[in-house]
């Protein structure tokens, strides 16, 4: 049985954890991203849950015209993951679109059973933390001071990502609410200025020992074309690999079709991990 739900209980919030915990250990990748396990406590978010008796064995997430969904590791091959994502499609706008993440053979035949188009790919690039290249600073960096930093890096944060339908139009709140994060390191979050004018930052991010994350770069539109993305990238990683060592690897997420991006990322020695991939309907003529 499958059902919609504006708000879950913290019992509910617990079981759709562990099951992306358990499609996670099972598949090696996590079928959701971390805005997902953030918007388990808003009421504004339609969650579509696939229950059997008491157990909650599929869920997804709709939230604005992006859709992420889980089956336990037990329960495929039922039809669960096509039923959950036909219905969360059916109740979304027609421009929805629903996320694989890592591009596994299973998503790719739900999608093709569905009738599903790919129209979006973000790629994970990844590289060790161990040989990078040089610092050469040329510009005034300094960590986060605390919210008094806010308007600026939200001004650079919008201006950066208008385009962007995940990372463009933050508002103070998304701050904060990643401020509160258990991962938030204000010493890990580098900002780049000319006088009082921020022109960029560089927020990094630690997953665990192993693993550190490029998690935002923004530069401000009338700072590019001056090195900056790639000077700020560089620090937050010489700043991971101090934290975390050399033996430790980074990772971070760009849009397929950025070319400028992927070659800066490129010329800093990392390469293409893995894809997840935005799958929508066919646009009706």
């Amino acid at each position: 049985m499958i059902e919609w739900r504006s708000g879950l209980s913290v019992d509910y919030r617990s079981r759709i954890t562990e099951l992306i915990a358990a499609a996670t250990a099972s598949d090696g990748v996590a079928p959701v991203g971390d805005q997902v396990l953030r918007e388990l406590g808003r009421d504004e978010t339609r969650h579509l849950l696939a229950v059997d008796g008491d157990d909650v064995v599929g869920y997804l997430n709709l939230s604005a015209s992006m859709a992420e969904a889980v089956v336990h590791p037990d329960f495929r091959s039922r039809g669960i993951g096509a039923q959950l994502i036909g219905t969360g499609l059916d109740a979304g706008s027609a421009d929805t679109r629903i996320w694989a993440h890592g591009d596994l053979p299973a998503a790719r035949a739900t999608a093709a059973t569905l009738g599903l188009q790919p129209v979006r790919e973000l790629l994970q690039m990844r590289r060790p933390l161990a040989d990078l290249p040089p610092l050469s600073p040329t510009h005034d960096v300094r960590t986060y001071a605390g919210p008094a930093d806010d308007q600026e890096l939200l001004r650079v944060n919008n201006a950066a990502f208008s385009w962007h339908p995940e990372q463009g139009g933050w508002t103070e709140a998304d701050i904060a609410e990643r401020r509160a994060e258990s991962w938030f390191d204000p010493q890990g979050l580098f900002l780049a200025y000319e006088g009082t004018r921020l022109l960029g930052f560089h927020w990094t991010k630690v997953h665990d020992p192993s693993l550190g994350e490029v998690y935002v770069v923004g530069v401000d539109p009338a700072a590019q074309g001056r090195g900056l993305g790639a000077e700020l990238t560089l620090l937050g990683l010489h700043h991971l690999a101090g934290r975390l060592g050399a033996e430790a690897d980074v990772t971070l997420y760009v849009e397929g079709d950025n070319t400028a991006a992927v070659k800066t990322y490129r010329r800093l020695g990392f390469e293409v991990f893995s894809a997840d991939i935005a799958y929508a309907r066919p646009a009706v003529n």
